[in-house]
């Protein structure tokens, strides 16, 4: 299972190849996994020699498929989902020496581009871990292995959800049967695809006995990464999916959401995949990526717009995030954690979002690189699907919509202390204080701290999310401070601390933010109901899905 795994988290292809003959997808094949370059197109009569390996089996089972599935998940969630929602939150910005991801930073997004991840989403769900799922979900059925069966099928339902939330419209009904329909056509996020993503979660949590059952006969152990095998968390990981999909539509879903919520058995835990090893592609995708495998560690560092906000708020969580910056460790010398925060303001700096101040320090308006902080990063970093802070965020929202402000309230506290105890710290202070719950505003009090949570988690979510709510809100024309200098942190006239700003160099207009991904030319290119389909609608990255706001 490890090798298996670790092949699809960190082999790197420049091509890529569509089969029309996709049988199954054996360990031969893993190497494409993460495409950087151009796709191109194969024979009916198989795939590249470079992809053959004769000593790896041509065929597979559940046994296997479902963890290549979730290695296959992991290996862009956890890397290209990751970075851009950390960019697109604002947590980081790209470092003033460097420019490895100016494209994350401006906004500057093409339908070929690999970060932001326009292609890389679309073939890596569709090629690799929907077409996995599709065969261990046959496979498991025949041999009524319903825990595989099971948690295949809301793997399915959790990877159409990531399509059709990043990309709007997409192939659904018509997908996966390359061979009998190689122009898949798309299908209506809000009628079509939805709907179907919520039967592919009530047939998995249908399926709860049998698969608790066969759980007991025969454990998936190792070949879950994410939940070791609990069926009851698989039950209420689909159940809190269902929840998250109502709260984007909650009028017409009013009922269903009392139902979930009186019924109970939503997710309140980390659905998160932990177990990595300290060596050259086995750990955490983007520490491998970003620290390991570049020339520079100097990319990622902190932004304005988060960094402030913590500040102002005195949250300890500032010592997880980022590095003490290399000016303040070498002169101030503060190392315990108690230290560091209680002297957060003198050990922590960031950069604008998006613009690159000069290094020259000795420059009015200079930051330099030993003067920022870089984000933090271990090779053991959690890569999450969905986490605990964010369950009970989501039953505190479901709450206050329908009125009950006591118990949003309750669900609220229990997110925020969740999102302190990930990183070891008790939150109550903060309950009580700086995040105390507004009653008179519980959706702002809710979305700010989705916003804060989701900072070291599924930071993807965090952009989705903002979008759906519209908080935090992006200022036009505003930097968070009036000086670029550093530790000179007076804010700008008119800034609310908070709230998102334009990048300093965007490729979008003034109070413009993305979202969504673009169709990648990849899809248009070689489906001609998709090219038709971007002809007639539009592919603009400020083009609002149906469910944001």
């Amino acid at each position: 299972y490890k090798l298996l795994i670790y092949r699809r988290l960190n082999i790197n292809l420049t091509q890529y190849c569509y089969m029309k003959r996709y049988k199954f997808l054996s360990a031969a094949l893993l190497g494409a996994l993460l495409t950087m370059g151009t796709v191109t197109s194969c024979s009916d009569s198989g795939y590249l020699d470079i992809n053959y390996n004769p000593n790896y089996p041509s065929t597979a089972s559940y046994k296997q498929l479902l963890p290549a599935a979730e290695g296959s998940i992991v290996a862009v969630s956890g890397l290209y989902q990751q970075i851009t929602g950390d960019f697109w939150c604002q947590y980081v910005t790209q470092g003033n020496s460097t420019n490895q991801y100016n494209t994350l930073s401006n906004y500057a997004v093409t339908t070929s581009g690999s970060i932001p991840p326009v292609t890389t989403i679309w073939q890596n769900t569709y090629a690799n871990s929907l077409e996995d799922l599709k065969l261990a979900l046959a496979s498991a059925e025949e041999s009524k292995a319903w825990n595989y069966w099971m948690v295949a099928k809301i793997l399915q339902a959790y990877n159409f959800l990531v399509l059709t939330d990043t990309y709007g419209d997409i192939p659904f009904t018509g997908a996966l049967d390359v061979e009998n329909n190689p122009h898949a056509a798309f299908d209506d996020s809000k009628t079509v695809v939805y709907p179907g993503i919520l039967e592919m979660l009530d047939a998995a949590i249908a399926k709860l006995d049998d698969a608790k059952a066969a759980e007991k006969a025969s454990p998936l152990g190792t070949a879950d990464c994410f939940l070791g095998g609990s069926m009851d968390s698989w039950a209420g990981f689909a159940k809190s999916l269902k929840l998250k999909m109502y709260l984007k539509d909650f009028d017409a879903h009013k009922s269903d959401i009392q139902a979930l919520l009186s019924a109970g058995g939503l997710l309140e835990q980390d659905c998160a995949w932990v177990n990595w090893e300290d060596g050259a592609n086995k750990g955490n995708p983007l520490y491998e990526f970003n620290i390991r495998q570049l020339n520079t560690t100097e990319n990622i560092r902190a932004c304005h717009t988060f960094l402030e906000y913590l500040l102002d708020k005195k949250d300890p969580r500032i010592i997880k995030l980022y590095e003490v910056t290399a000016n303040a460790k070498k002169t101030l010398g503060y190392s315990s954690d108690e230290e560091l925060i209680a002297h957060m303001d003198e050990c922590y700096e960031g950069l604008p979002c998006g613009d690159k101040p000069t290094t020259d320090e000795t420059t009015d308006g200079g930051i330099g690189i030993s003067k920022s902080s870089r984000m933090k990063q271990a090779y053991d970093d959690a890569v999450y699907l969905m986490n605990e802070a964010e369950c009970e965020l989501m039953i505190a929202e479901a709450y206050a919509r329908l009125g009950d402000a006591e118990k949003a309230e309750e669900y609220y506290n229990k997110g925020v202390l969740a999102g302190f105890s990930r990183w070891g710290f008790d939150g109550t202070v903060f309950v009580d204080g700086a995040y105390k719950f507004d009653k008179a505003d519980m959706l702002h009090s809710i979305a700010m701290q989705y916003w804060v949570t989701y900072a070291g988690a599924n930071a993807y979510d965090g952009w989705m999310t903002r979008n759906r709510l519209g908080i935090p809100e992006v200022q036009a024309n505003i930097t968070v401070r009036k000086s670029t200098t550093a530790l000179q942190r007076e804010l700008s006239d008119g800034y609310v601390l908070g709230n998102l700003v334009d990048p300093g160099a965007s490729n979008m207009n003034a109070g413009e933010y993305p979202m969504r991904l673009l169709y990648p030319t990849a899809t248009t290119l070689y489906n001609s109901a998709a090219a038709k389909y971007v002809e007639e609608n539009g592919n603009s990255l400020t083009k609002k899905l149906w469910w944001e706001k």
